[in-house]
């Protein structure tokens, strides 16, 4: 299983009825053609209302995220890492997210599953991945508001992703969507 992915959000297609998929089709063409130059071996797939991409390492992570970014239709991207959906593996990928955010003094767990088949719900992942962390990271210190890193976990068709940095797209509607109009 690739570990290290870019998840892509986007919000305004999902409003398009009958015609998500074809608007989704295009998004994935598109973020396609803006990741190939960069790593060539990048996979492009459509999981649960969002893109999915698939890299090498945690560099690469973060250059597609970068390019990304700028692709019409985006609404962000997360750098995640990703696991089976088992909660020692989602608690490793955790620890290594945050060791990889930066500086950070508090930090909260943000748990969602898109699947209601998952052993755990949101709030027994919240509060089993937060002791785990405050275990791990004894000089850090919880915090629900104001806080410094939110450790996002999503479970998704038989895989959770865990990601701490998200960057905002331009958002919009995908390049080559739209047909033409004429005005008079």
């Amino acid at each position: 299983m690739t570990r290290y992915t870019c998840l892509v959000h986007y919000h305004e297609l999902g409003l398009k009825g009958r015609n998500r998929s074809t608007f989704e089709q295009q998004l994935r063409r598109n973020v396609a053609a803006a990741v190939a130059p960069l790593v060539p071996q990048a996979e492009v797939a459509r999981i649960s209302g969002r893109l999915l991409v698939s890299v090498g390492s945690f560099d690469e992570s973060v250059e597609v995220a970068r390019v990304v970014t700028l692709v019409p239709g985006v609404a962000r991207v997360s750098c995640a890492l990703r696991t089976n959906r088992d909660l020692d593996e989602i608690q490793a990928a955790a620890l290594e997210v945050l060791g990889m955010y930066g500086h950070y003094e508090s930090f909260k767990v943000v748990a969602r599953r898109a699947n209601t088949d998952f052993y755990l719900d949101s709030m027994e992942m919240n509060r089993r991945i937060g002791a785990f962390l405050c275990e791990q990271l004894p000089d850090k210190r919880v915090r629900m508001t104001d806080v410094d890193a939110k450790v996002h976990v999503e479970v998704i068709e038989g895989s959770a992703f865990v990601y701490v940095r998200t960057e905002r797209g331009v958002g919009g509607l995908p390049v080559g969507s739209s047909g033409k109009v004429v005005c008079l």
